[in-house]
């Protein structure tokens, strides 16, 4: 049976006895809460207030997927979550979450994992408002849950951009047992990246919430390796409809992993499988080919806010 999962933004005062209530299970021997509220003080200085904003499309994502992580480490039977935006006075509850599972012990690890993954992940930021009238903002952490690390941190791709590329639409995608499209991909020497929603202007540019291919990575010796093996040496990258082309990086060792490049963050989703539109496309033979050495490209979110160039 699946578990009962469910986080949500509110701008309303959050109702912890009515969300508690929403845990009870006859299988659950534990329930566990958290009330975070705000304080009146960060770093020595008096808080008169806050002010929350989110990111809602990629924040409500990023809930939900936390707590389906979370609840396959550690055998919930139903975890609730809240978050509030807007203006909060002290004393208010600014986060809440519950979890119902069978034992105690794992009860108190999944809401502390949950806390804490909230925290420095999710896409919301606060304004402190100092009772000497000044302001500042906070957050998100931009750490990772698992390993504290900061994102100054995180590792940052010595390799090349070479070529950019988007489409205002799908020429492969649902246009199975039917002729491709007839979106043309555009070369740019410069795109803007945005967190949560893709590449301005291209087709996956917010094409739903938290998607794993936000933007496409593909390498130029895969691009060098087709045009030799297929003898089309005049072979355009832009074929292929992947978004960037780099040069000198392993894109296989980035699943699941953090990185910058050129000051932008990603995070490697998975290895972007070719589909036999590739043959009709390219040549005979193509997808089988690039099936191999993980040269269908790196699928990756954008986790940061940035431009790219070709130099």
């Amino acid at each position: 049976m699946l578990p009962s999962l469910h986080f949500f933004l509110t701008d309303q005062v959050i109702d912890s006895a009515s969300l508690t209530s929403e845990l009870h299970d006859a299988a659950a021997g534990a329930e566990v809460t958290f009330d975070g509220r705000v304080r009146n003080h960060n770093d020595g200085q008096v808080v008169g207030g806050l002010e929350y904003q989110a990111y809602p499309a990629l924040a409500l994502a990023t809930g939900r997927r936390i707590l389906e992580e979370e609840a396959s480490r550690h055998g919930i039977l139903r975890a609730l979550a809240a978050h509030r935006t807007g203006s909060l006075e002290i004393g208010e509850s600014a986060v809440w979450v519950g979890v119902a599972t069978a034992h105690r012990g794992e009860a108190f690890d999944a809401a502390r994992a949950i806390m804490e993954r909230l925290k420095y992940e999710l896409p919301v930021w606060k304004k402190e408002t100092y009772l000497n009238g000044s302001t500042e903002w906070v957050g998100p952490d931009n750490k990772s849950a698992e390993t504290g690390r900061r994102s100054d941190d995180v590792p940052e791709w010595k390799s090349e951009l070479v070529e950019i590329w988007i489409s205002p639409g799908n020429d492969f995608r649902g246009h199975n047992g039917g002729s491709r499209g007839e979106n043309g991909i555009v070369s740019l020497p410069e795109v803007e990246c945005v967190a949560g929603m893709g590449l301005k202007g291209d087709r996956y540019f917010g094409y739903k919430p938290d998607f794993k291919g936000q933007v496409t990575f593909f390498d130029a010796e895969a691009v060098d390796a087709v045009r030799n093996h297929f003898v089309c040496p005049d072979l355009s990258s832009g074929e292929f409809r992947r978004n960037l082309i780099v040069r000198g990086i392993d894109l296989s060792a980035w699943v699941g992993k953090r990185f910058l490049f050129q000051g932008v963050e990603f995070e490697g989703s998975e290895e972007c499988k070719p589909c036999y539109w590739m043959d009709a496309a390219v040549s005979p033979g193509v997808e089988e080919f690039l099936k191999t050495r993980f040269r269908g490209g790196l699928r990756a979110r954008i986790l940061s806010d940035g431009v790219l160039k070709v130099f």
